[in-house]
């Protein structure tokens, strides 16, 4: 989105605001990130076969916009798989700071 907006700060979260606004260069791009994480999905899918997708990160605080059109590229990808579940995870994007400052405690012997 930073690239097809001109703006090199732009992140997901500006793509979501843009495409909501009726932007077309953010749909494009929008869609275009939805079925590569889709095709990448339904690869982890094939080899791995979990019950629950969970995706994390800034990505997921797009709610919606992001799980609704995620959940019916990868259903319709799918061969012989089972669907899985695909929820947001729960700490969002905490998670990563969080995890970062338990492996900081744990090799401080804590």
């Amino acid at each position: 989105w930073a690239a097809a907006s001109g703006r090199p700060a732009a992140d997901a979260a500006d793509c979501v605001r843009a495409l909501e606004a009726g932007d077309s260069r953010a749909r494009t791009v929008w869609d275009d990130a939805l079925a590569a994480l889709a095709d990448g999905l339904v690869t982890c899918l094939t080899l791995l076969d979990p019950g629950t997708v969970i995706i994390g990160g800034g990505l997921a605080e797009a709610g919606d916009t992001l799980f609704e059109p995620l959940r019916a590229a990868v259903g319709k990808r799918l061969a012989f798989e089972r669907m899985p579940e695909i929820v947001p995870a729960a700490l969002g994007e905490t998670a990563g700071c969080l995890g970062a400052g338990l492996l900081a405690w744990d090799l401080l012997g804590g």
